[in-house]
């Protein structure tokens, strides 16, 4: 019994660290000293950061231990609602070699503005023998965001089971918009605090955009990245109580690609790398020291 209780904490531990990488790798803001366009307004530009097409992986590792991958993609864009709408998709796995500790598969799907504002997320969690899903979607006029948890079927129909309303006192970022939010931001030199919705809660994170260029190594790229550096920290207890600071590094270019990330949890230390890519044109910048004093 008590063998089966070490197990079952540490595989929790492990997916909740996969989790938590990717919420705190891209975990996004705005300034509370600027105002927050409207939705009848967040679109009037467009980013260059939002390629359709472009898909990152990454490697997530605790110490010496590759415990999963995760894997992001901008699936395409339309015209709705006066707005233009961008939708994304992220996969996280964990290593399948670590399947006797933990097996976790969950797919999320975001729809965003050119402000990169999030309209309408999902979450499918195949981790168990059943898929269950949650659906959030957000009325900014009327200041709420809307949440549908089911399960679904395997003909592919979702079946819904309960739904809640929760009140948001401005525009929001999902588990995915905020992977996007922060690269359109990172180039920055502005202190921010965002709204998060962390389950059925409006949350803050804080980051430090500092516009810190400096190089970072990879395993993907055999030469010094030209990145782009900031910090913050998450001022809530995250999935399974992992908590803690974190930074990030960016390329330091229009695509704002993150590179590296590390986060501070409860057992120490993980790191999410940058593996593969596929962006039209794009390859990690090399590091050229600057002739500059």
């Amino acid at each position: 019994m008590r063998i089966h209780t070490y197990w079952k904490s540490t595989s929790a531990v492990v997916g909740g660290i996969l989790l938590s990488a990717f919420l705190l790798l891209g975990t996004r803001f705005f300034s509370e000293e600027r105002s927050v366009p409207s939705p009848a307004t967040a679109d009037l530009r467009q980013s260059k950061m939002l390629e359709v097409g472009e898909e990152l992986e990454y490697k997530v590792s605790y110490s010496f231990f590759n415990i999963g991958t995760i894997r992001t993609k901008v699936l395409g864009r339309q015209e709705s609602g006066g707005k233009t709408v961008y939708k994304t998709s992220a996969l996280i796995d964990s290593n399948p070699s670590l399947s006797w500790l933990v097996n976790l598969h969950i797919r999320f799907y975001s729809e965003m503005d050119g402000s990169v504002y999030s309209y309408r997320w999902i979450e499918d969690d195949s981790t168990k023998k059943e898929t269950n899903y949650k659906i959030f979607r957000f009325d900014y006029e009327k200041k709420k965001a809307y949440l549908e948890v089911g399960k679904v079927l395997p003909s592919g129909e979702r079946k819904p089971e309960s739904s809640d309303t929760i009140a948001v006192d401005a525009n929001c970022q999902d588990g995915l918009s905020l992977f996007y939010y922060a690269r359109e931001h990172v180039h920055q030199k502005t202190p921010e605090s965002v709204p998060t919705l962390i389950e059925k809660k409006q949350e803050r994170t804080f980051i430090n955009f500092m516009n810190k260029r400096t190089d970072a190594d990879v395993d993907g790229v055999d030469y010094p990245v030209d990145v782009v550096e900031f910090d913050g920290k998450a001022d809530y207890v995250g999935i399974f109580g992992l908590t803690g600071g974190f930074r990030g590094w960016f390329s330091n270019d229009e695509a704002s690609v993150p590179i590296l990330a590390r986060m501070n949890v409860i057992l120490g230390s993980i790191k999410i790398q940058l593996v593969r890519w596929n962006r039209q044109g794009w390859q990690p910048p090399k590091y050229v020291e600057s002739s500059e004093k």
